[in-house]
C-alpha cells in the first residue's frame, strides 16, 4: 500500500514539472523581463492568455492534488479497515479451519470405528446366514418328522381306543383286587406291627455296633501311632548299635524330630527342630538340612504322620534330587508314611526332607514325625 501512495505522489510531481516546462520552455520566466518592451502588443496578449491558462491549469492541478490526497487518505483508512477485517476474517477462518480439522479427525476415527463395526456386522451377517441355512435345513427335517408323527398319531388313535378298552377292563379288575387287598391288609396289620418292632430293634443293634466299630477304629489309630513310635525307637536302637561298631573317628549319625503339629504346612523343607542325636554335627536344626562332613555310604530314614485324613507325601532329597517318597493316605486318620534310602555321598553333599503333596503333619512332644541318618561305610 505504501508503494502505491509513493507511485501516486511521483506521478503528480511529474505532471506538475511537465506543465511548467511546456509553458516556460524549462526556463523560469518573469513578467518583468527586460526584453518584454521589445515584444509586440499582439504577442503580449497571447503571452497573457498563456499565463492565465497556466495559472488556471496550476490551480486545477492543486485542486486535483488535494482531492487526490483526500482520496488517498480515505483509501488508506478504508484499506486499514479492510486489513483489520481481513485479519479478523483470517483469525476466524483459522479457528474454523482448526475446528474443521478436529471434526475431520473425529470423523476419521468414527469412520474407522464404523469400518470395524461394519466388518464385525458383516461377519455376524454371514454367521446369521449360515444359522438361517442350518435352521432351514432343520425346519425341513422337522417338517418331515412332523409328517411321520402325523402318520404315527393316526395310528396311535387306534391304539388309544384299544388302551381305553383295556383300561376299563383294568379298572374293573382293580376294584376286585382292591377289595381283596383290603381284606389282606386287615389280616396283615398285626404282622406289620411285629415287623416294625423288629426293625426298631435292628436299628438299636446297628447303632450299638457302629459305636463299637468307632471305638475299635480309634483304638486302631492309637495303636498305629504306638507302632510308628516303636518302629522309630527300634530304628534308633539299630542306629546306635551300628554306631557302636564303627570307628569312633568315622562316626556320623543324627536323629531329629518335630514336637509341634502343623495343619497347614504345604511346601518347602520339613524342618526337624528337635535334635535327639547329632554325631559329627552334620545336621542343622535351623534349616533341616544334613551336610555330609565326609565321603561315605549313608542310610537315611524318615517317618511322617499325616494330620487327620489329610494326604501327606514327602521326599528324601539329595542335592535337590528326590530319591525316595513316603505316602500317608487320607482314607483313615493319622496314617504313617515311612521310607529308607542308602546313598553314596561326597563331602559337602546335602540331604533333606521336602514336601511333595498334601498338607500338615502330626507329632507330639515326644517326636512321632522324625528324620534319621547315619554313616555305614
Amino acid at each position: 500500500m505504501r508503494e502505491i501512495i509513493l507511485v501516486g505522489l511521483v506521478f503528480i510531481a511529474g505532471v506538475k514539472s511537465a506543465a511548467v516546462s511546456i509553458l516556460t520552455d524549462e526556463v523560469s520566466q518573469n513578467s518583468t523581463h527586460p526584453n518584454l518592451n521589445e515584444i509586440s502588443a499582439k504577442n503580449v496578449d497571447v503571452f497573457r492568455q498563456l499565463l492565465n491558462q497556466e495559472t488556471i491549469i496550476r490551480m486545477n492541478l492543486v485542486k486535483n492534488v488535494h482531492t487526490l490526497m483526500k482520496d488517498m487518505l480515505t483509501f488508506k483508512e478504508k484499506l486499514a479497515d479492510a486489513e483489520e477485517k481481513i485479519s479478523r476474517i483470517t483469525s476466524s477462518t483459522d479457528q474454523e479451519i482448526s475446528d474443521l480439522n478436529k471434526q475431520v479427525e473425529f470423523l476419521k476415527v468414527e469412520n474407522a470405528a464404523m469400518k470395524n463395526k461394519t466388518i464385525v456386522d458383516e461377519k455376524e451377517i454371514i454367521m446369521l446366514k449360515e444359522k438361517l441355512e442350518n435352521a432351514s435345513n432343520t425346519l425341513t427335517d422337522v417338517k418331515v418328522e412332523v409328517r411321520y408323527l402325523s402318520i404315527t398319531v393316526f395310528g396311535m388313535n387306534n391304539d388309544l381306543k384299544e388302551i381305553d378298552e383295556r383300561f376299563q377292563e383294568l379298572e374293573n379288575s382293580t376294584k376286585e383286587i382292591e377289595t381283596e387287598l383290603s381284606v389282606t391288609v386287615r389280616n396283615n396289620a398285626a404282622t406289620i406291627s411285629q415287623m416294625e418292632t423288629r426293625h426298631l430293634t435292628l436299628i438299636d443293634g446297628l447303632r450299638n455296633t457302629t459305636s463299637s466299630l468307632q471305638s475299635d477304629i480309634d483304638e486302631y489309630e492309637t495303636n498305629q501311632l504306638k507302632i510308628s513310635a516303636t518302629v522309630s525307637s527300634l530304628e534308633l536302637f539299630r542306629i546306635n548299635q551300628t554306631l557302636s561298631k564303627c570307628d569312633p573317628k568315622q562316626k556320623v549319625a543324627f536323629t531329629a524330630g518335630v514336637t509341634a503339629t502343623s495343619t497347614t504346612w504345604n511346601s518347602g523343607t520339613l524342618i526337624f527342630n528337635s535334635v535327639i542325636l547329632n554325631v559329627g554335627n552334620g545336621y542343622n536344626p535351623s534349616t533341616g538340612v544334613f551336610t555330609s562332613p565326609m565321603t561315605g555310604t549313608f542310610v537315611f530314614y524318615v517317618t511322617a504322620v499325616e494330620y487327620s485324613k489329610q494326604d501327606l507325601y514327602v521326599d528324601i532329597v539329595l542335592n535337590s534330587v528326590s530319591k525316595v517318597r513316603t505316602i500317608g493316605e487320607s482314607n483313615a486318620g493319622y496314617q504313617t508314611g515311612t521310607n529308607m534310602v542308602v546313598l553314596n555321598l561326597q563331602k559337602g553333599d546335602s540331604v533333606w526332607v521336602r514336601h511333595y503333596s498334601g498338607k500338615g503333619y502330626f507329632t507330639d512332644s515326644v517326636p512321632i514325625t522324625t528324620f534319621t541318618g547315619l554313616l555305614v561305610g
